[in-house]
């Protein structure tokens, strides 16, 4: 399962990448996508990682996802003041076991 590890001021966190992809896909499907047309959108995302970290840190806030992430360690790399801010601290994995 893909996921999107990133950093922050409390350590480190995944986000499983399709949840993004279907956030990013409601969105679009509100100007009247079919379900073939969501489908699109969804697989898009999962195919081009960019467009998940990109959607996720430009439409989204870390707020929106916290009860979703699943933090993974205790690691701090990033202020508060530089969190969700740049894609550097965003990356496409596939999920820990």
């Amino acid at each position: 399962m893909k996921v999107i590890r990133f950093n922050s001021p409390k350590g480190q966190f995944e986000l499983e990448l399709k949840l993004v992809a279907e956030n990013r896909a409601e969105h679009y499907s509100i100007s009247g996508y079919s379900s073939e047309q969501f489908k699109e959108e969804v697989d898009f995302v999962m195919n081009y990682d960019f467009e998940g970290i990109d959607w996720l840190i430009n439409n989204t806030n870390f707020e929106d996802w916290q009860e979703q992430a699943t933090k993974i360690n205790d690691k701090v790399n990033v202020t508060d003041e530089d969190f969700w801010c740049s894609s550097d601290d965003f990356q496409i994995v596939e999920a820990q076991n």
